[in-house]
């Protein structure tokens, strides 16, 4: 990887920067795995809602492809390099982190690139009325409870199945994460074995059959 560099326009960094700076407040030292093609470059991470979310922009890449994992933080501050001072990332200089896979979805198992069967398609401003359904139900169920108790509900919303059979916490990441919002943009629903896949313009936010068992991330995230 000796001598790899990533070069992104200023837009394309700063919208990777939000991506990212949305989900610090979460956990700063939440690993990112950045991969490379040829002409782009995708961040996987897997915030507190047990799924994966991808990110992708046009990139150049000089030398050969990469896959690197390092903190959110630390990345994000690379990039906001790039927006001020308009410089590129030299890859083999990134500071890589090890990957603990203490939830059922880690950055350390990636989705599969293709094979992807049954696309689905909708508007995204016809699916949010479930995200603020399923929001509201919550809400009321856990006033008042022990947190054991709220955790159970949350369990038992997030992994209702909902549009296209995805689980409900793939809808209510997607939108947390900036990718699903009031409007008309289409969106599609695909699956690829035990793998479910949620796309949009904004990004894709992917999940595995029997994931959601281990009661890990599923609560609601303010």
């Amino acid at each position: 990887m000796s001598g790899t560099t990533l070069i992104l326009t200023v837009d394309d960094a700063r919208v990777l920067a939000a991506f990212g700076r949305r989900q610090l407040t979460w956990d700063p030292r939440m690993p990112v795995r950045i991969v490379s093609t040829p002409s782009a470059v995708g961040l996987y991470t897997a915030p507190p809602f047990n799924v994966l979310a991808l990110f992708a922009v046009p990139a150049t890449i000089t030398e050969k492809p990469f896959d690197v994992t390092m903190s959110l933080a630390s990345l994000v501050a690379e990039f906001d390099a790039i927006i001020q001072f308009g410089s590129a990332i030299e890859v083999e200089g990134l500071r890589e982190v090890a990957v603990p896979v203490t939830t059922a979805m880690s950055v350390a198992h990636l989705p599969p690139a293709d094979g992807w069967q049954m696309p689905m398609q909708a508007l995204a401003g016809d699916l949010l009325v479930h995200i603020d359904t399923a929001v509201e139900e919550f809400t009321t169920r856990s006033m008042g409870q022990t947190e054991a108790v709220q955790q159970s509900i949350a369990n038992e919303i997030w992994e209702r199945p909902t549009w296209a059979a995805l689980p409900m916490r793939v809808l209510h990441a997607a939108r947390r994460l900036g990718m699903m919002t009031n409007d008309q943009s289409r969106v599609s629903a695909a699956t690829c074995g035990p793998w479910k896949r949620l796309a949009t313009a904004r990004g894709q936010v992917f999940t595995r059959a029997n994931s959601g068992r281990a009661g890990i991330g599923l609560q609601v995230v303010r």
